[in-house]
């Protein structure tokens, strides 16, 4: 299964806690790195780049606050950010987003998703020019064995989790022997949009061989894909 491509750094002193929303947002296809202390916080946001900074308030050295206005004070902190905390008083936490614990987790994952909506929405189009551009480089064969199209509307998780496994799964094929095209419904409707009578998105479209199939959805079960390459005897690239 492909993450997202997108980098989360979450702080919390409390191990089982720590453990428990790293699951989480792997589960939702972020890479995740954790630290224990805002002291182990801040030397990470200088040796690494985050697209979003996750902290508890309540620190053992000190609080996330001030960590992050530590980090944006020497010009680390070029992300997002959100403060977690059950404290009814908070101090330093202006211009920051605050979420209140107890945290609902398909609320906390939805908050994720608003914030970083911009971000995700450049990693789809870096991924799909990527595809593009190994597409252009192989010369496709007019008779390619397998025919595909990738339906996928706006930045949304699920549509960039499935062109990233798409993206991963091809890179061990002969591209030349496949002919794909990644079309965005939020920007075009060509007509085979209308051929393929698409409802949902994402939705992969095998077209050659016949039958037509669909596999709908994050394309995190890969194996059907997998298995249809075999079975059109597209070659590993060795």
């Amino acid at each position: 299964m492909a993450s997202l491509g997108l980098r989360v750094m979450y702080v919390e002193d409390d191990p089982d806690i720590r453990e428990a929303l790293q699951e989480v947002l792997e589960a939702a296809g972020y890479n995740v790195t954790v630290a224990a202390t805002a002291g182990e916080g801040l030397a990470a946001l200088r040796r690494e780049s985050f697209h979003l900074v996750v902290t508890d308030y309540n620190l053992p050295d000190f609080d996330g606050a001030r960590m992050l206005a530590q980090a944006a004070e020497e010009g680390f902190l070029n992300c997002e950010s959100l403060v977690l905390t059950g404290a009814s008083h908070l101090e330093g936490t202006a211009g920051y987003r605050v979420i209140r614990k107890p945290i609902d987790v398909d609320k906390f994952l939805f908050k994720l998703h608003e914030i970083l909506a911009p971000v995700r929405d450049r990693e789809l189009v870096r991924t799909k020019d990527h595809l593009e551009r190994t597409q252009m480089k192989q010369e496709v064969h007019k008779a390619a064995k397998v025919d595909l199209v990738l339906y996928i509307s706006e930045a949304s998780p699920v549509s960039l989790r499935a062109l990233r496994n798409l993206e991963k799964l091809l890179a061990g094929y002969e591209r030349s022997q496949v002919q794909l095209q990644v079309v965005d419904l939020s920007k075009e409707r060509p007509p085979s949009f209308d051929e393929d009578r698409i409802a949902f998105t994402p939705t992969l479209v095998k077209r050659v061989p016949s039958p037509r199939a669909y596999y709908l959805g994050a394309l995190d079960q890969i194996q059907a894909v997998t298995d249809l390459l075999s079975d059109a005897r597209v070659e590993r690239k060795r």
